[in-house]
């Protein structure tokens, strides 16, 4: 299981940061203290029914799915009380059009709104309403609306958006083209074959990531249907279904073309952050990077590497540089950057890092109707949980199986990269939520098994200690019982797919 991707951007991130990665557990504390503090005007009421409401940005009066869904699944990734924030999902449910949107009354929608929308609905499903009918019936009506609006464009989806009103795709300047949906599409089909129990959407999964795949240069747009691609192409691949995972992977950790940053602007680095979206021009889109865009892609590319680990080593190097980098959105790195609304809460990170010409260092800024990012912040939620803190500096436990929102069961899988030239001991603790997610592991004492190896390490009720190589990739399984080989992957006692194995 050593035979990794190599992606020639993110070479300079196999080396450790220049900045260490701050305490997540902290700003995250911060950020929730700004969300229910009143004057910050973050947390609303929706005037109508009462339901919990958020925008984009500190200060905003919208109300948005892409921040509401983050959140509430952040509630739920930190094992706390999720009644008062659920009530708001149905309120993204057009009637009128059969389909989750990202603003309640909408009729139009730019595609990456509408894919991550989805996406967010199915997570959503998956931890707050998992079994619920309703909330099913809904997700099967809007897998049903996008499908018949693959129809009605025959696969074409070089256009802006879709005006479910009107019935027809909309373009409203051509550097609004986003190509790269068939990739967002084909994860919602796969998502509805596999949890919703729509067999007929799982061709539908394999024709588009194949249409994407088929692009001749990166089609990047925005990093949610790209990242969502990867994920779904990992999953057909170890399936059987053939298509092209280190493509779509390239596409992603793609400088040149695509939506990565590396290297220095003055002194400050920003290895592993994202670009926000195409841009006016090339040089518009690589002198900025985005909040939200960075820390998102986390939750489809962990789950990825389960279905391909020779993704493994390039997924770990990235996590490490953007959790360093990510502190930059606070106006903190080397320097102190120049901010421009240090007036607002600083709990919540800004949206954007612009580089500007004549400045030495970025500036800590906001984009389009806001400054500071409550759907960025909303990501520092699910950290804890993604990202298992160890005794060592740049050595994590990488949850590969949380936020896997496709398979039907999961148990906890790690993914853990030493990066250091000798062997290292390490210990961590499985996050909270595994416990209200499968109680069952959890009774007694649970097994711990290395996969790669098939090696029992140890029971444990609670801390897990790990013995790496010099630069190892590892493999932990909590189960109940030993695994099982059957196939191309590494099972548990319960059918659940823990790794993919190449079978000789």
């Amino acid at each position: 299981m050593d035979n990794y991707y190599q992606f020639h951007d993110l070479e300079d991130m196999k080396k450790l940061p220049g900045l260490s990665i701050p305490d997540y557990r902290e700003l995250n504390r911060r950020f929730l203290e700004a969300v229910h503090e009143p004057a910050n005007k973050i947390y609303r009421t929706n005037p109508e029914n009462g339901h919990p409401i958020f925008g984009a940005y500190t200060l905003s009066d919208s109300n948005e799915m892409v921040t509401w869904g983050i959140l509430a699944v952040g509630e739920w990734l930190m094992n706390l009380d999720t009644e008062w924030i659920a009530p708001t999902y149905f309120d993204f449910f057009s009637q009128s059009h059969q389909v989750f949107l990202n603003s309640p009354h909408g009729n139009g929608t730019e595609f990456w709104y509408l894919f991550y929308v989805n996406l967010l609905a199915g997570a959503v499903y998956r931890t707050l309403y998992q079994g619920d009918e309703r909330a099913e019936r809904c997700l099967i009506e809007s897998a049903g609306s996008m499908k018949a609006m693959a129809y009605r464009i025959a696969y074409d989806f070089n256009a802006q958006g879709f005006d479910f009103a009107a019935g027809h795709p909309f373009t409203n300047k051509d550097i609004y083209r986003q190509p790269d949906s068939s990739a967002g599409y084909a994860y919602q089909m796969l998502f509805a074959s596999q949890v919703l129990g729509q067999s007929d959407c799982l061709e539908e999964s394999i024709r588009a990531i194949r249409l994407y795949q088929a692009h001749e240069s990166n089609p990047w747009y925005e990093i949610p249907n790209g990242s969502a691609g990867l994920l779904t192409a990992a999953w057909l691949q170890s399936h059987g279904y053939k298509n092209d995972v280190e493509k779509t992977a390239f596409w992603v950790f793609d400088h040149e073309n695509g939506p990565l940053q590396k290297g220095s602007w003055g002194e400050e680095c920003v290895n592993g952050l994202m670009m926000g979206w195409r841009g006016d021009t090339r040089k518009d889109a690589m002198d900025s990077a985005y909040s939200m865009e960075s820390l998102m892609p986390m939750q489809l590319l962990l789950p990825a590497v389960r279905f391909c680990p020779a993704l493994a080593e390039a997924v770990a190097c990235w996590v490490r540089h953007v959790m360093s980098s990510f502190q930059l959105f606070y106006g903190q790195g080397k320097t102190k950057l120049r901010e421009t609304r240090p007036d607002l809460n600083p709990a919540v990170p800004y949206e954007k890092l612009r580089r500007t010409d004549g400045e030495e260092n970025p500036t800590a800024c906001g984009d389009f109707c806001g400054e500071r990012s409550v759907y960025g912040a909303g990501y520092l939620m699910w950290l804890d949980a993604l990202v298992r803190n160890t005794e060592q500096e740049w050595i994590f436990a990488l949850d590969l199986s949380i936020t896997d929102w496709i398979s039907r069961k999961t148990c906890p899988v790690y993914l853990i990269q030493n990066p250091f030239d000798r062997e290292v001991t390490i210990h961590f603790t499985v996050a909270d939520i595994w416990r209200k997610k499968r109680p069952d592991l959890f009774e007694k004492t649970f097994q711990v098994w290395e996969l790669s190896s098939m090696r029992e390490t140890g029971t444990s009720d609670g801390e897990i200690t790990v013995t790496l190589a010099a630069g190892e990739c590892g493999y932990i399984a909590v189960l109940k019982e030993a695994p099982e080989t059957a196939g191309h992957f590494i099972c548990g006692a319960d059918g659940e797919e823990l790794l993919y194995r190449e079978v000789n």
